[in-house]
C-alpha cells in the first residue's frame, strides 16, 4: 500500500476553485483525485522533499542525458501550469519518485531528481 500523498492546505485551498467547474480533462481529474485522497497539512509541516505549488523541480525523462528545471505554477503565471498533464503529475510527488504523465496520445514517466526550491522549506508562505 502506498502512503497518502501530502499537499499543503494552502495549495489545496487555492486549487479548489480551479477544479470546481465542469471542465473534465485528464489533468483536472487527476488533481481532483489527488486532493480527495491527500493528507492536507499546514505549510510549515510540509516535508521538504514534496513538490508543492511554486516549487522549482529538476526532472529527468528516461533515456535523457540532461535533466530539466521546471517551476510548478498556477495557470496564470509563467512556468509549468499545474493544469498541464506534467504539472498535475508533479504536484505532491517526492524527490526520487517517478510519476506517469499522460499527454495527448503519449504517456511518459518522469523522475523528480530534486526540489531546488520549495516555498514551504524556505518559509515563504505567501507564494
Amino acid at each position: 500500500m502506498t502512503a497518502r500523498p501530502i499537499v499543503s492546505k494552502l495549495d489545496s485551498t487555492r486549487l479548489a476553485p480551479l477544479l470546481s467547474g465542469s471542465w473534465m480533462d485528464a489533468p483536472v481529474l487527476r488533481l481532483r483525485a489527488l486532493l480527495e485522497r491527500a493528507r492536507k497539512v499546514a505549510p510549515p509541516s510540509v516535508p521538504p522533499d514534496v513538490v508543492t505549488m511554486n516549487s522549482r523541480v529538476r526532472v529527468r525523462y528516461p533515456g535523457e542525458d540532461e535533466s530539466e528545471a521546471l517551476d510548478l505554477t498556477f495557470p496564470d503565471a509563467e512556468g509549468l501550469s499545474v493544469l498541464s498533464p506534467l504539472g498535475a503529475a508533479l504536484l505532491g510527488a517526492r524527490e526520487g519518485e517517478s510519476v506517469q504523465c499522460a499527454g495527448g496520445r503519449v504517456s511518459r514517466r518522469v523522475t523528480v531528481e530534486r526540489i531546488e526550491y520549495q516555498p514551504e522549506r524556505e518559509r515563504h508562505f505567501d507564494r
